[in-house]
Order: structure tokens, then C-alpha cells, then sequence
């Protein structure tokens, strides 16, 4: 148990660190923090690890403008959370695909998993985010 604690503990500060990267606008440097703790929970088999990471990974590459390279991050991410029946990481991951979306204009599917975004939100209790998206599906 202390092995796994140790190396899942240094996969969440290096995602941690990541994040405040990432916040500070060192994407690159963001990246490859997100990549060292994504290594550590695959050697692990973190599997709620590598959905958070794949996430944190496809907002970098969104904000990059690199839309399929976050698309392909939000939907292993989703892949991990529906396995796992994590209802709010499944509900986050369609937003986000949602946004992918829209930027590239098929409306008609960021509606789609919006509204199962906002429905799982709803379903969960986490109001202000199924309101966030029912914002986004009211503009489009």
C-alpha cells in the first residue's frame, strides 16, 4: 500500500504542478508534468488518475488550438469515466467535447452532448454547472 501511495501521490503532484503551469501559461511545461503523472498512473493502472489526466491533456491541447488532439484526450478521458460510472467526469468530458464542437461548427452534435452533459449534472446535484451548459445550449 505505501509503494502505491508514494508513486499515486507523485502522480498527483505532478498533475498539480501541471495545473499551476498551465495557469501561469506554461503550457509546454504543463504538458509534460500532465505526461509524468498520465506515465505513473498507467504503470499503476490508476484508471481514475488517467481520466483526470487525459482531461487536464485535452484542455493544454485545446487552448493550443490543437482541437483534435484535445478531442481524442476529452474522449479517452470519457471512455475511463463511463467504465468507472463516474457520473461527474462523465458529465465534464461531454461539455468539453461539446466545446470541441462547437469551435469546429457541428452544432448539431455539441447539442447532443450537451444536453447529456446538462442531464447528468442535473441527475447529480451540481446545478451551477448544468446551468453553465444550459447557457451554452441557449447561445447556440
Amino acid at each position: 500500500m505505501k509503494r502505491w501511495a508514494a508513486k499515486g501521490g507523485a502522480a498527483l503532484d505532478y498533475g498539480n504542478i501541471g495545473i499551476i503551469y498551465q495557469t501561469q501559461g506554461k503550457l509546454d511545461d504543463a504538458l509534460s508534468m500532465h505526461q509524468k503523472a498520465l506515465e505513473i498512473d498507467e504503470a499503476l493502472g490508476h484508471q481514475e488518475g488517467m481520466a483526470n489526466v487525459y482531461g487536464n491533456i485535452g484542455i493544454i491541447y485545446q487552448t493550443q488550438g490543437k482541437l483534435h488532439e484535445a478531442l481524442s484526450m476529452y474522449q479517452k478521458s470519457l471512455e475511463i469515466n463511463q467504465a468507472l460510472g463516474r457520473q461527474e467526469g462523465i458529465a465534464i468530458q461531454y461539455a468539453n467535447i461539446g466545446i470541441i464542437y462547437k469551435t469546429q461548427g457541428k452544432l448539431a452534435d455539441a447539442k447532443r452532448v450537451w444536453l447529456k452533459s446538462e442531464a447528468i449534472f442535473k441527475s447529480v446535484g451540481i446545478n451551477h454547472n448544468a446551468e453553465l451548459v444550459r447557457g451554452w445550449l441557449e447561445d447556440l
